[in-house]
């Protein structure tokens, strides 16, 4: 409705400004790979993309893996590196992110990987145990 395409006009006006000083705005969404493509279609701006979350992903029963190779490599700016918190990330059972990482080669995508939480739920409160664990998997996955 309105509301969408008022989104829509001010996303493509903000988006031209960024990509006229050579910069990318990353949008976050709760839509699945199809609807982000319309939407960013729509927008129609190289200056708007896609700050991919995979726990949106996963949360909504959405594969990330085939979710990425969908986009594609050219509407994605970042990754949100980060799941609901209940385990940290190398042990959710709820995503291969050697699958993510096979997926992402394939798209010959490069870019950001943003970590946050994804904290284990009996230690939420230590930060360096929990962000180590993460970042120390991460580069396993995809420094090797």
């Amino acid at each position: 409705g309105e509301a969408r395409t008022e989104l829509v006009r001010r996303l493509h006006e903000v988006g031209e400004m960024a990509r006229q000083a050579g910069k990318v705005i990353a949008i976050r969404t709760q839509l699945d790979a199809r609807a982000n493509i319309k939407l960013l279609k729509e927008v129609d701006s190289e200056g708007i993309k896609i700050y991919y979350n995979l726990q949106d992903a996963v949360d909504n029963g959405r594969d990330p893996a085939k979710e990425l190779k969908k986009l594609g490599r050219n509407h994605v700016a970042q990754i949100h590196a980060s799941l609901t918190d209940s385990v940290t990330l190398d042990e959710d059972p709820r995503i291969d992110m050697y699958r993510v990482k096979k997926a992402l080669d394939k798209m010959k995508w490069s870019g950001w990987l943003v970590v946050e939480r994804s904290r284990n739920a009996k230690d939420v409160k230590n930060v360096k145990g929990n962000y180590g664990r993460n970042v120390a998997y991460l580069k396993k996955v995809f420094c090797n």
